[in-house]
């Protein structure tokens, strides 16, 4: 393990999300587990070429769990997506362009295969993030993803389950995004 996958699994830790150091052979095991701990019944995927060479979606898939893959996966309706309608326990599926060791947080990028809302929507987050794309301090992460002036149309920066205590400052995990975050950082080949 890498000091800096070890110190963004710190961070993440103090954060209520948990996560693990896997061979890209383990990965979609790895991702099973994870979805299985929870018990998950629909996975929404980001279209990503990461996810679809370490077979995370076909191993979600591979237990009759219903997965969709985003885009194509909004076709069956938001509701469905949001949890309204048909199974409650989801799961978000990305691959994080960058992370960032020291606060522990998770740079994701919208485009054609990766939708704004894909960590939000769900009930828990499951990210995959080889360890290539793991930098030191945020400042490192964003100089580098967006020094030509390419930037997505929206960048969001996870760094925990989701959680307010704006109601009777009482903690609640989940009340404007995943209620659960899991991180598997993918050992480079």
């Amino acid at each position: 393990m890498t000091a800096l996958a070890a110190e963004i699994l710190e961070a993440l830790g103090r954060r209520r999300a948990t996560g693990a150091v896997v061979s890209a052979a383990d990965a979609a095991r790895a991702a099973v587990a994870a979805a299985d701990e929870w018990g998950i019944e629909r996975a929404l995927l980001a279209d990503d070429p990461v996810l679809e060479e370490l077979g995370v979606g076909a191993a979600l898939g591979g237990d009759g769990r219903e997965v969709l893959r985003w885009p194509e996966g909004r076709g069956s309706g938001w509701r469905e997506l949001l949890g309204l309608e048909g199974p409650e326990l989801t799961l978000g599926v990305t691959a994080p362009a960058l992370g960032v060791a020291e606060r522990g947080t998770l740079v994701l990028e919208t485009g054609p295969g990766h939708g704004r809302s894909i960590d939000v929507v769900s009930m828990y987050h499951l990210a995959v993030l080889p360890a290539s794309r793991i930098r030191a301090t945020l400042a490192e992460a964003l100089s580098e993803a967006y020094a030509g002036g390419r930037a997505p149309s929206a960048v969001s920066l996870v760094s925990a389950p989701s959680r307010t205590s704006d109601i009777e400052k009482i903690s609640t995990l989940g009340a404007h995004g995943a209620k659960g975050l899991h991180l598997l950082v993918v050992e480079d080949r």
